[in-house]
């Protein structure tokens, strides 16, 4: 309205062609116009310029990520937009927090024109409060300047330290073979650490780290029963340099005061069974909680440990295996599965099983070799060995060959018997009778829960086995017949007789030192259809003649017997070792079934057959007991050994008669085997076939 009023005062005049730029229409709309160029001026000038000064927040570098500020560390200042950077540097001081304390001087770094990064231009002080402060007048790209200031207060950290170690300081009883861990509060100068590290007494070892975590191992078992000391020097640094004040820590180890007397199985031995649990005897009590990982083998066999106690009943082999664990001093690994054969394996008891009151075992390693065996053991020789570390029983071929362990007990087998096909096998470990194959497998134990029973024997027809039994009081309860096949029942034969179980001391290879048979043997025969069975008592060495249909009452003969008896199914009559004066004179005796008693020649002890002949062990005019061969009994004896350094024990035929498997000790050393032997029928061919065992069966 204003333009267009002093368009209308114009004094001057139009040319007619223009007069409508006087007009009121031409006017208004001018003025709109000029409005909104005015508006819009006014809008560019708000939108356009800025008017708002920089934000910013202040921030300490820390990786390690505690509260504290490393020595080496930065100052970050991140602004809200970009700035004058002089203007950022001049606002921007650091100093320490006490008051009059100099500016610190550094140096700047820009990312970009917002992250301001300032860095000390010596390492900060340790244990030190410090402020960066941001004053007012930091201007951004358009000259707005920040009116206020910022302070950022923050500690340095303190020197490195150790958290922690492991095992702790002064620790008692730590394993020989232990790592020792030290745990720092930062990350360190892992090179400088390690040049600073000693340990005394010295031993050699590996370390590793793990973030602030060095780990010191052992590359040899450290001394038992020692106290070591761990030192770290000032020389150790932290990743800023910082020194680690002097570090000492003491431990000591376990004494070796448990000690292992018996390894099983033994070291060195080859043919041991494939079902062989590998144990250790320790001379004191374990501690189960220390058992873990303690044995393991090479190849690589999965299985349990556990600790059981050994306990007797007055001889040392009626030792036996049992549970519970308390006080228990057997450590007994059991695969989960059977072994390989022929497979060499290591074994190794780890320094870490220790004995109730604290002390360790040394630790240690050893090696068997496992062996392999057929479906039955026709034509070969069994026999009692403690090759393995426990009494067990062998097999062997006819030359020696292929010496093997079938029985994998953990306490000592007193006596055996192999069925007539060689398939299966009864024993007596401890006490207890029980079935196996001869392959190991299909293990039955036939005594019952708290019983003692010793004596077995296969019947001819192999359905069942003959033991004598005591109760867990002790008491005699005679001898018993355990049905092999369904359809028969248990029955007792004899109302007593049995062997008392603390009635022999037997040595290793099952060795009694003197001659016969022990009380825990097998001591009876039967006839072919094992209706009648003469037996030589446990309990007195007396001679009984039973009828197992229980017809009759068994008949007891005026004879005491000195060793297991033969039947002779040709002749119809049994022969046994037998003294009819108490023991004054020995010799061969004949039993008829009616139980008529005649001689059959000399005889100190044992006593085998193949028909009707005989193979005798006989009292020498030396001392010694030697092994005649008669054809026919009491023909001409033939003496088969006559070396006075040996004594000879249990002999067996050959299946078609013409060699003898016996059994030898020294003369002056009864307890020792002398190994097992073969020597043919008319003297010749003596051949040593083992360097240990007893009780050699040469089974049909």
């Amino acid at each position: 309205a204003s333009i267009g009023a002093v368009l209308s005062s114009c004094p001057v005049e139009l040319p007619k062609r223009l007069r409508w730029l006087l007009s009121g229409r031409f006017l208004r709309l001018l003025s709109a116009v000029t409005a909104l160029a005015v508006l819009a001026a006014i809008l560019y000038n708000a939108m356009a310029i800025d008017r708002v000064p920089p934000t910013f927040t202040l921030s300490v570098s820390n990786p390690g990520g505690s509260s504290l500020a490393r020595t080496l560390t930065s100052i970050d200042v991140t602004f809200s937009e970009p700035v004058q950077a002089q203007t950022a540097q001049d606002a921007f001081s650091l100093t320490a927090a006490a008051p009059g304390s100099p500016k610190i001087e550094g140096a700047f770094h820009w990312q970009g024109r917002m992250l301001l990064i300032f860095t000390p231009a010596a390492k900060l002080t340790l244990s030190t409060k410090f402020r960066a402060r941001v004053g007012p007048g930091v201007e951004d790209i358009a000259g707005n300047a920040q009116s206020s200031g910022q302070d950022l207060n923050f500690t340095t950290v303190g020197s490195p330290m150790v958290a922690s170690v492991a095992p702790p300081l002064n620790t008692q009883s730590v394993p020989v073979d232990a790592s020792i861990q030290i745990t720092f509060d930062r990350p360190m100068d892992t090179q400088k650490v390690i040049g600073a590290l000693s340990m005394k007494p010295e031993i050699t070892y590996q370390v590793s780290w793990n973030g602030p975590v060095l780990t010191i191992a052992p590359t040899s078992a450290m001394a038992y029963g020692t106290t070591y000391t761990i030192s770290i020097g000032d020389s150790a640094v932290d990743q800023d340099g910082s020194s680690l004040p002097l570090f000492a820590t003491t431990f000591a180890t376990v004494g070796n005061g448990l000690r292992a007397t018996s390894l099983i199985p033994s070291p060195n031995t080859d043919g041991i069974s494939v079902n062989s649990q590998i144990a250790v005897v320790f001379d004191g009590p374990i501690d189960p909680s220390s058992i873990g990982g303690a044995i393991t083998l090479k190849p690589a066999v999965s299985g349990s440990t556990k600790v059981l106690s050994l306990s007797g009943n007055g001889s040392s082999s009626q030792v036996t295996a049992t549970s519970p664990a308390a006080g228990g001093n057997l450590l007994v690994f059991t695969p989960d599965g059977p072994l390989a054969a022929d497979t060499t394996y290591s074994v190794t008891l780890s320094p870490t099983v220790k004995r109730t009151d604290g002390q360790a075992d040394a630790g240690q390693s050893w090696r068997f070799i496992t062996g392999a065996f057929g479906a039955t053991a026709l034509n070969q020789i069994a026999f009692i060995s403690r090759r393995s570390g426990v009494d067990n029983v062998w097999l062997m071929n006819a030359d020696g060959s292929n010496q093997h362990e079938v029985t994998s007990e953990l306490q000592p087998t007193v006596a055996y018997d192999i069925s007539g096909d060689g398939t299966a096998i009864v024993y007596s470990s401890g006490g207890v009778v029980k079935l196996m194959s001869i392959t190991g497998g299909n293990v039955t134990t036939l005594t019952q829960n708290g019983d003692f029973e010793y004596a077995p024997t296969i019947t001819p027809d192999g359905t069942a086995v003959i033991v004598g039994r005591r109760d867990s009081q002790g008491v005699d309860d005679g001898y018993w017949r355990y049905p092999l096949t369904s359809g028969s029942d248990t029955k007792q034969l004899t109302p007593d007789g049995a062997p008392s179980p603390n009635g022999v001391n037997v040595g290793a290879d099952g060795l009694t030192g003197r001659p016969g048979q022990s009380a825990w043997a097998s001591r009876a025969a039967l006839t072919a259809d094992g209706k009648t069975m003469l037996l030589v008592r446990g309990a007195d060495d007396g001679v009984e003649l039973v009828d197992t249909t229980g017809a009759a009452a068994p008949i007891r003969l005026s004879l005491q017997g000195n060793s297991s008896p033969v039947w002779d199914q040709a002749n119809g009559v049994f022969y046994l070792s037998a003294s009819s004066d108490q023991g004054v004179t020995w010799g061969c005796r004949q039993v008829a079934l009616t139980g008529s008693i005649s001689s059959c020649g000399p005889a100190g002890s044992d006593v085998a057959n193949e028909g009707s002949e005989l193979a005798v062990v006989y009292a020498a005019a030396d001392g010694s007991y030697h092994l005649s061969y008669e054809s026919a009994p009491g023909g001409v004896s033939l003496a088969l050994t006559t070396d006075a350094t040996y004594r000879e024990a249990r002999p067996s035929f050959s299946p078609n008669g013409s060699v003898i498997a016996f059994a030898r000790v020294g003369s002056q050393t009864p307890f020792v085997s002398a190994g097992i032997w073969t020597i043919n029928v008319d003297g010749t061919g003596l051949t040593i076939l083992s360097t240990d065992g007893s009780s050699p069966d040469w089974v049909p």
